[in-house]
């Protein structure tokens, strides 16, 4: 007598077509609305409404509302979209040997992003709907990558890799802040100048751990960074 297993019949699971085909239209829907969201952003500035995104995707609220559950939805999704640019120009950075040239190309990459489209980065880092003020969500993916440059350069040199956590986490923090700032004075400095300034003040600190480990380094910021009175 044979035995009889219940819903077990060998057979592959069948695929509905339409629902596949739903599935890949929403996908795509979802990241044309980001699209039009960013667009908007960059136009109109950080403060941007949903009537406006409306009109960049060519659309009305009730079909962006079809694809996000609400606003918040689509605005994490943005800020979202905008992180992953920022680590993009960051994995981008070509590998230095020399550690101080890596840190100046790094911030640069940064700074650039910044300076192409200065909303999108306020929005990000001073929506409220993010948190307070985005310290997960903005902080963590960008400290992850610098975290991982400094451990392959704390190894280099005989250090424990591990101390680069809070090294990343701070240099993130640090040249947020001073991002935030620019943002407000863009005449104060050029890219280049910040880019030069930000450098000095964190190759020191990492300047003084490649002296420890017996490397021939100069701490001191190049000429002409900071000017005399």
């Amino acid at each position: 007598m044979k035995e009889h297993v219940s819903g077990v019949t060998g057979a592959e699971p069948r695929i509905d077509g339409r629902s596949a085909r739903w599935n890949d239209h929403r996908v795509a829907r979802r990241e044309e609305l980001i699209d039009a969201a960013l667009a908007a952003i960059d136009e109109f500035g950080s403060e941007v409404g949903m009537d406006q995104i409306a009109a960049a995707a060519r659309t009305s609220k009730p079909v962006i509302y079809r694809y996000f559950a609400d606003k918040n939805e689509l605005y994490r999704a943005v800020g979202k979209r905008v992180i992953a640019r920022i680590v993009e120009a960051l994995l981008g950075v070509p590998p230095e040997p020399d550690p101080r040239s890596l840190m100046l190309a790094s911030i640069d990459a940064y700074l650039q992003l910044l300076d192409e489209h200065p909303q999108l980065f306020r929005f990000v880092a001073q929506n409220r709907l993010f948190g307070d003020p985005t310290a997960i969500e903005f902080n963590n993916p960008v400290a992850e990558v610098l975290t991982a440059a400094l451990g392959e350069q704390l190894g280099a040199i005989g250090f424990d890799p591990a101390g680069a956590r809070p090294w990343g986490a701070a240099v993130v923090g640090f040249i947020r802040a001073a991002s935030l700032w620019w943002l407000d004075h863009p005449k104060s400095m050029t890219r280049e100048q910040l880019t030069d300034y930000l450098g000095a003040l964190l190759w020191g600190g990492g300047a003084g751990i490649f002296q420890l480990a017996g490397r021939e380094v100069d701490a001191r910021p190049a000429p002409g960074v900071f000017r005399p009175r």
